[in-house]
């Protein structure tokens, strides 16, 4: 019997990534072997995982529900409480299922599949480092394009120039799709060693008050443009930092070649230099460090991030209390569109662990829009 299909697999690259991986798989097997289950580390075909963002809790979530319709088992691995759900996890794939995979990704039964990949990796190995053998053993798909296209597109690499960041030179060779190339840094280093990839710089916005009394890092647009207009008197003298949620956790934003930071506000003149010097330099930091964000476990997680790239940054009690009030007094929900966020169980924030976490495990999540409406 075929499983539904859900209707959100066309829109999860990864996911489709994942299934076709495992076709591939069952393509490869033959004799007894094709008998056996296929059993993939998520880690190795789910790189999204690896950011421990919000991101990864939704693709998480979706995984979970392939599970849930009995497409795949989810094998569990031992791992501290700190370490997130899909830590070390496996999924597992019986022959059962390779009817309803194939009718998903509608790929009749075939023992070619790789082969005609690995001929057209053969065709173009001129172009590749060591004849191409990890873009062999690699299939990329892109949509509607064959793999004879796919292979063609990569070799077309050889003849670009760098400096150049992934999107730009995926752009470049895949027919104007900036996107192929995510997470395929380390197959294009392989295959064009002498190409210099460049980090694409993580944009941050900052606002410098006349006196700076410490920085608040702001997880949401609308609550950002609103302290940077001087709508909450307690962020007055704060330097206010807006870097659109994880992003401003990746370990670069604190590299002069990873971070382009764009300043304004009454002390841009007189307390740039000193805050850059804290920021890329390691200097004194100028004061206490916060955080404000949505209350959820995906706001916890940025939180905890930051620690890890920042120091001691601390939830901001100005502006979780009265979200924690409203939060309490029933004005919170379940979340959105059905995903499951990941519990980050401790942040290492006193304020954090022994309250808000606390408060989002008892009643739910509340977020910083709605926030907005309860200060002064």
């Amino acid at each position: 019997m075929i499983v539904d299909r859900p209707v959100w697999l066309d829109d999860e690259a990864e996911l489709l990534a994942l299934l076709n991986a495992v076709l591939d798989r069952f393509d490869r097997q033959s004799g007894v072997t094709r008998h056996r289950a296929i059993v993939l580390p998520v880690a190795d075909h789910l790189p999204s995982l690896a950011r421990n963002d919000a991101g990864a809790d939704q693709t998480w979530a979706l995984l979970s529900e392939l599970a849930q319709r009995g497409v795949l088992t989810l094998r569990a691995a031992r791992r501290s409480i700190y370490d997130a759900e899909w830590t070390g996890a496996k999924v597992a794939f019986t022959p059962e299922l390779e009817v309803t995979l194939r009718a998903w990704l509608d790929r009749p039964a075939t023992e070619s599949v790789m082969q005609v990949w690995r001929g057209a990796v053969a065709a173009h190995s001129s172009a590749f480092a060591s004849s191409g053998e990890v873009l062999a053993a690699r299939r990329v798909i892109v949509a509607d394009r064959t793999a004879e296209e796919v292979v063609a597109a990569f070799a077309r690499i050889v003849d670009i120039e760098g400096p150049i960041t992934l999107r730009q030179l995926s752009a470049c060779v895949f027919w104007g799709d900036s996107k192929v190339l995510d997470e395929r840094g380390e197959l294009i280093a392989a295959l064009f060693p002498e190409l210099e990839i460049r980090e694409r710089p993580i944009v941050g916005a900052v606002h410098l008050p006349t006196i700076c009394s410490g920085v608040l890092f702001i997880e949401n647009q609308d609550t950002y443009a609103s302290a940077v207009a001087g709508a909450f008197a307690a962020a007055r003298d704060l330097t206010l930092v807006y870097a659109s949620g994880f992003r401003s956790s990746a370990a670069r934003i604190r590299k002069r070649s990873g971070a382009l930071l764009h300043y304004g506000g009454p002390g841009n003149e007189s307390l740039r230099m000193t805050f850059e010097r804290w920021w890329f330099e390691a200097a004194p930091q100028p004061g206490p460090l916060c955080f404000w964000g949505d209350l959820d476990f995906a706001g916890m997680h940025i939180l905890k991030t930051l620690r890890d790239r920042f120091g001691e940054v601390s939830a901001w009690d100005f502006g979780y209390e009265p979200m924690l009030r409203a939060l309490q007094a029933g004005g919170g929900h379940a979340g959105h569109g059905g995903a499951r966020q990941v519990d980050p169980v401790h942040t290492g924030c006193r304020y954090a662990d022994e309250v808000l976490l606390p408060a989002i495990r008892q009643w739910g999540q509340f977020d910083q829009e709605l926030g907005r409406t309860q200060l002064p």
